[in-house]
């Protein structure tokens, strides 16, 4: 059987427009009480614009159908919109939540390195499993959790490595965040590229997009995840250390400015 994917096949569920509402109106209920500094509503905008995108446009209705299309998705859920939205946070923020003690403990248990690494990459190797996967593609429900753990540990972890505050770890740490999880991307990539049969059933039952085989289909979603991957991650480890570079070269210049 061989189907057709539309531009205007969104996919409106009440309730993930429902979340997505409100997000929006959490957002904005935090700038009235933090005021945003430089681009920060710009990178929200645009994380907020790719959770759209991944969640209701014809992108998530095709994932039924095609291996490379749902993991196109789930970059946008795990590598996209997670920084943008962390970097759209006032920094401001963070000092309401240690104002709060519920709030306070769970961001000193989850705000680690080696808790948010774990975590990240925990859920995304457990998800790409083929029972875990299989059962995504068989529940809306599951699916449902799937995406919302995806941005759930997606926050955490970019949160550790890019959130605009003080509390941040040290460069080292937030670079070998980002090049742990470009591994477990290249090897979980690798994987589905070069592996000699589909691993998961619903793909092959699934009617045809596109005239993609179930083993083809799979190839691309391996090769999107190994070299989309390499790229997604590559750019904030150079912006890590191009900062790095300039403060440096700020602090050494400082000494000569203030002497003339």
């Amino acid at each position: 059987m061989v189907v057709t994917l539309r531009w205007t096949d969104w996919y409106w569920d009440p309730t993930i427009a429902g979340t997505l509402a409100l997000t929006l109106v959490l957002y904005l209920w935090v700038l009235r009480q933090f005021p945003a500094r430089g681009h920060q509503t710009r990178y929200f905008w645009l994380g907020f614009l790719t959770l759209v995108i991944a969640l209701l446009s014809p992108l998530h209705t095709g994932a039924a159908y095609l291996f490379w299309l749902h993991m196109t998705q789930h970059m946008l859920l795990t590598i996209v919109a997670p920084p943008l939205l962390v970097l759209g946070m006032p920094p401001g923020l963070l000092g309401w939540v240690y104002r709060r003690r519920v709030p306070r403990t769970i961001h000193r248990v989850v705000w680690s390195p080696v808790v948010a690494t774990l975590l990240y990459n925990g859920v995304f190797v457990a998800w790409h499993l083929p029972a875990w996967y299989d059962a995504t593609l068989r529940s809306a429900w599951v699916h449902a959790v799937e995406h919302a753990s995806f941005v759930t540990v997606g926050l955490i972890f970019w949160g550790v490595v890019a959130f605009p505050g003080t509390r941040r770890p040290l460069l080292a740490w937030r670079l070998v965040m980002l090049v742990v999880a470009n591994i477990v991307s290249f090897l979980v990539g690798l994987t589905l590229t070069f592996a000699g049969h589909p691993f998961y059933t619903p793909y092959t039952q699934a009617p045809r997009l596109w005239g993609f085989t179930p083993l083809e289909d799979q190839q691309v979603g391996g090769l999107i995840m190994w070299v989309g991957g390499q790229l997604a991650y590559l750019v904030p480890i150079l912006v890590l250390l191009y900062w790095f570079l300039w403060r440096e070269r700020m602090r050494d210049s400082a000494p000569s400015e203030a002497a003339v």
